[in-house]
């Protein structure tokens, strides 16, 4: 009779330490790649002009080549598509307000595929990804007040971020949506939407507008950002892919990354023009 193998214990602790030493090179790689991002993010916001407009141009090229990527792997057209979606990337920026849904129309055309070929899905969410493009880099406007904007979402959505992701790796307990992404539990959600409600609360005392206001859009934008991290897992396992691209090391592509801030970009457009009189409580004005 076989008998069954002796266990190691020098094995054993060699392949747990590099187990943490590959955990630990990967959060390195993370946290560097996320100070490039937020620098850059900061440094367009708070400049806006032509800087903004270029990393407009660049994530709106991104998003393009990812999402076609994603829905049709062999396309060949991809890097054409993606050089017009970087001047609609320009055009957000840049033109009058009232050619902007031009633009949009036009990055909409970049990102859109035959729903009978490539099924409703993928026109959906090119159409999602149009508006919610078109929201997040026309937000910024050419003026103080879309400058304030900006950092009061990205201090929402960064907050709820990193805090549903801190909440759900210590807390752990029930799984959110296990079928769409196994790895985010509600103790996480609810994480994510308190630090967004208090990241919302803080900026509008920190920026002398109404923190009333901003606790509130706070809540709706940490469950926006949340639903919009959902709608992108759900359509990465529609298609069979981990990651839209693996550009952004340790992050895998710009729509892995940006998912959230679409969504709350969107969603912030929309609560602006639902609400009168909120975006006076919110800058001040």
């Amino acid at each position: 009779m076989n008998s069954a193998p002796e266990h190691d214990p020098k094995q054993s602790a060699l392949s747990i330490g590099l187990a943490v030493d590959k955990l630990g090179g990967d959060l390195r790689v993370r946290f560097v790649s996320a100070l490039v991002m937020i620098a850059l993010s900061l440094t367009g916001v708070w400049f806006g002009g032509i800087g903004w407009a270029l990393l407009a141009a660049t994530v709106m090229a991104a998003l393009a080549f990812e999402w076609g990527r994603m829905i049709s792997p062999k396309a060949v057209d991809l890097v054409p598509r993606s050089l017009i979606a970087a001047v609609c990337g320009l055009c957000f920026v840049l033109l009058p307000r009232s050619f902007e849904a031009v633009a949009a129309f036009g990055f909409f055309l970049t990102l859109a595929r035959s729903p009978r070929e490539f099924g409703w899905l993928a026109m959906a969410g090119s159409i999602y990804l149009a508006l919610s493009g078109w929201a997040l880099a026309g937000l910024r406007g050419q003026d103080d007040i879309g400058r304030s904007l900006m950092f009061g979402l990205f201090a929402i959505v960064w907050s709820t971020d990193s805090m549903a992701y801190l909440v759900g790796r210590v807390v752990g307990g029930p799984k959110l949506f296990p079928l769409i992404s196994p790895n985010k539990t509600w103790s996480g959600s609810l994480g994510g939407t308190v630090a967004g409600i208090l990241a919302g609360g803080l900026y509008g005392l920190f920026a002398g507008a109404n923190p009333i206001a901003w606790a509130l859009v706070g809540w709706l934008l940490a469950v926006i950002s949340q639903g919009g991290d959902l709608l992108e897992s759900l359509a990465k396992r529609h298609y069979g892919v981990k990651d839209a691209s693996g550009v952004i090391p340790g992050h895998g592509g710009v729509l892995d990354r940006l998912d959230g801030h679409l969504a709350a970009a969107l969603g912030f457009v929309a609560i602006l023009l639902a609400i009168p009189g909120l975006h006076a409580m919110l800058t001040g004005t």
